[in-house]
């Protein structure tokens, strides 16, 4: 039986890559700092990964055949420049030694768009210079050099996966879709930029569905993780606003963007579609419908809750 080991499970894309994991089978484990709760088909481990050494120690004591390597900081309005991400990087680095060195074969991790140099025309990721801003994008960029040494020295396959801009269940409540409906359904106001900017959004469980096809396929190298179909956040936040019938919260053109906010940042998909035959299943439009549906069915269910605990 495949042996998989899964990091960052406690994470918004690691939790999605489990279900997906779940239904091909296989000896799965994962690993957080506290072991994780109990749940069938899975072996939890208590690690910090952000120390190299137990990092190493719990690849070396699994000896797993596959791993797929979520683990990292993703803190909205910290991740960006924490001194944290440096420690990532050591101990990623770690862990592909010694997946090396414990006969490894085939070693996916979960990289970011925010390596690019991005430009007004889509990201391809054989010709988009890397040339990351921040910290975060430096040691995203770094790590996948370091596990492409490791796989080149022991033999082992690897590939990364650039992730553009997820949303969907799970999500944090201060990333930009849930603060938005969060602000929408409590009646407050919005204030943003004029929206110009162009994303790729992609549903996070078609983001995880692409990491588990790449885990257990033979292509190697880098690729895009997104839907290759641009909309500006503007668009994002009028439907949303639409849809929950307050469009008047909505204040355009209150900020300015922040300093270094690209203004185009979308993933070119045909490297994927030509070696992994996958295109994103799920249209933004349809993917915040069931954001939606699911944020509105969340808070009935607390709302009901908490009238029926009133004496």
């Amino acid at each position: 039986m495949t042996r998989i080991l899964i990091t960052g499970l406690s994470g918004f894309i690691g939790s999605h890559c489990l279900r997906q994991l779940l239904q091909h089978g296989g000896e799965i484990h994962a690993v957080s700092r506290t072991g994780g709760a109990a749940q069938d088909g899975v072996t939890w481990h208590a690690r910090d990964l952000r120390d190299a050494a137990q990092a190493a120690e719990i690849v070396t004591e699994i000896k797993p055949d596959l791993l797929l390597h979520g683990a990292w900081i993703a803190t909205p309005g910290v991740y960006s420049s924490s001194p944290e991400n440096i420690d990532w990087l050591h101990s990623t680095t770690a862990m592909a030694v010694a997946f090396g060195n414990a006969g490894g074969k085939r070693f996916v991790g979960i990289g970011t768009s925010a390596e690019y140099d991005p430009h007004e025309r889509p990201c391809v990721e054989d010709e988009t210079p890397i040339r990351p801003a921040t910290v975060y994008g430096k040691c995203k960029a770094a790590t996948w050099l370091a596990v492409q040494a490791a796989a080149q020295h022991h033999g082992f396959s690897a590939a990364w996966g650039r992730l553009f801009l997820p949303y969907g269940p799970g999500d944090s409540p201060r990333r930009l879709v849930p603060s938005l409906l969060d602000a929408l359904i409590g009646g407050r106001p919005i204030r943003t930029t004029e929206g110009l900017q162009q994303r790729d959004f992609i549903y996070a469980p078609d983001a995880a569905e692409l990491y588990v096809k790449l885990l257990f396929s033979d292509v190697t190298g880098a690729f895009n993780v997104g839907t290759g179909a641009p909309s500006t956040v503007r668009s994002v936040i009028e439907y949303l606003a639409a849809d929950c019938g307050r469009p008047d919260l909505v204040e355009f053109g209150a900020m300015k963007p922040a300093p270094g906010d690209p203004a185009v940042l979308v993933a070119d998909m045909t490297k994927v579609q030509q070696q992994l035959g996958w295109s994103a299943p799920t249209t933004v439009r349809a993917g915040l419908d069931s954001v939606l549906a699911e944020t509105r069915a969340l808070r009935s269910h607390s709302a009901n809750a908490t009238h029926q605990a009133k004496p």
